[in-house]
């Protein structure tokens, strides 16, 4: 509604797909009652008690349907990429395999030990806290890129993708996983161009979900 309000494009494509939804339920209820017609015409042939059909409910049921699935296909051709799809058929949160979290009893109140228990049971809050607090205490690539991974996983893109560069400029461990992250936390800001950009160097570097980008890539 906002977008009908303020943006013409959109209310001119929005009036399109209204008029092109009338225009196949109009010709899809005069096939199916001429269809049902001549079914009705071969019932009526045999010696069985004829059954009685009512075309228009026919019809509205039928229109109902398909105008359930043109608007689907019409929103997804005409109102661009499904950025949410995209995001969630490619997006894994990538495993903790730096730290054992099953060590000994001495290190059980580590800050690390605490920073990747909560990040395996996806407490996000408390990990980018406590990875937060472990990066200031120490400083490793793999740090940073955990606490991004925590930041994406808390729908936080923008600060995410400040310490997968981090990491990428570091050339460290989890570069090329940086690389691709990037491209899914500039997917979840709908930022085609720059996510285009970031699968390319994906795809470039060829070290980690090359396939998984160039299809990605081709989506978009």
């Amino acid at each position: 509604n906002a977008l009908l309000s303020s943006d013409t494009e959109f209310k001119a494509q929005f009036a399109f797909e209204q008029n092109l939804q009338k225009v196949i339920q109009n010709k899809e209820a005069v096939e199916l009652k001429s269809k049902l017609q001549g079914f009705e015409a071969d019932i009526k042939q045999n010696t069985k008690p004829v059954i009685k059909l009512n075309f228009q409910k026919w019809s509205i049921a039928a229109s109902i349907v398909l105008l359930v699935g043109i608007g689907w296909l019409g929103y997804n051709s005409a109102f661009g990429t499904n950025y949410n799809t995209l995001y969630e058929d490619n997006f894994q949160q990538y495993p903790n395999t730096v730290y054992s979290i099953t060590r000994g009893a001495e290190e059980d109140n580590s800050l690390e030990r605490k920073a990747f228990v909560a990040y395996e049971t996806n407490d996000t809050v408390s990990a980018i806290e406590l990875l937060t607090a472990l990066n200031t205490k120490e400083e490793n690539s793999y740090v940073d890129f955990y606490l991004a991974q925590a930041y994406l996983n808390n729908n936080e893109p923008k600060k995410a993708i400040l310490f997968f560069k981090e990491v990428i400029a570091e050339k460290g461990e989890f570069s090329s996983e940086a690389m691709w992250y990037t491209a899914l936390s500039y997917l979840k800001l709908k930022d085609k161009e720059k996510a285009k950009l970031a699968l390319k160097d994906v795809i470039a570097t060829g070290n980690y979900k090359t396939t998984e980008a160039e299809l990605l890539l081709q989506e978009l």
